[in-house]
């Protein structure tokens, strides 16, 4: 990409925290060496799935990749941003190949652009009736026939409002499909097709980790 603007799309990590998961904990500053100029050091405590993350298949699959298992290229690539405005029920294959059909996904990154996360840290409320969410059959369309690496979206999850055993993420774990959750400000995103990079932390045997997640538009 030969010139491009970065877009920063990741929110503040003590934005939103999901009501059963570790609030995130910034304490400090601390100082920890000796001498008569001292440091300023912060301790934090958080969640795997705090702010902006992203996690891969050991998210619902007891055996499923663990993040570090993942090459860095699985991180960043070509990416196609796609609005869906349905809220409180699913959007099934058929609406989703009506927009995406013809759309060459194969081993890239598909960005669902709901708007829905920047109604959740403004309210502070996460309401099944306003949740975006994806039919099964959607998933496996979006896997099987359009061949997609990656699954991104400015909500909460990716999950179908009809299930209670949360299938399209245990599907898409089975399928070593990374799930990144939590975008913000798409809305400045004015093109369709855009680079994509979200890398995870450097940790070992989690699931997944928070990122900063960026896009770069072509200019």
């Amino acid at each position: 990409m030969a010139s491009y603007r970065i877009i920063d799309v990741s929110m503040w990590i003590d934005a939103f925290t999901f009501a059963s998961d570790q609030e995130v904990r910034v304490t400090g500053p601390f100082n920890r060496v000796g001498g008569n100029n001292p440091e300023f050091v912060y301790d934090i405590t958080l969640c795997t799935q705090s702010g902006t993350h992203i996690q891969g298949g050991h998210y619902f699959r007891a055996g499923g990749k663990r993040i570090e298992e993942y090459p860095l290229s699985a991180f960043e690539g070509e990416a196609f941003l796609v609005d869906i405005t349905k809220r409180g029920a699913d959007t099934t294959q058929v609406e989703l190949a009506q927009i995406i059909d013809g759309t060459d996904l194969r081993g890239k990154i598909l960005v669902l652009r709901t708007g829905h996360m920047e109604e959740v840290i403004r309210t502070g409320k996460l309401e099944s009736v306003s949740r975006p969410g994806l039919s099964l059959e959607a998933a496996i369309y979006l896997v099987e026939t359009k061949g997609i690496k990656m699954l991104a979206i400015d909500s909460i999850g990716v999950e179908s409002r009809a299930t209670q055993n949360y299938d399209v993420n245990h599907y898409l774990c089975g399928e070593d499909i990374l799930i990144l959750e939590g975008l913000v400000n798409l809305a400045t995103v004015s093109k369709r097709e855009v680079f994509l990079e979200a890398f995870p932390l450097k940790i070992r045997g989690v699931e997944g980790t928070p990122c900063r997640a960026i896009v770069k538009e072509p200019t």
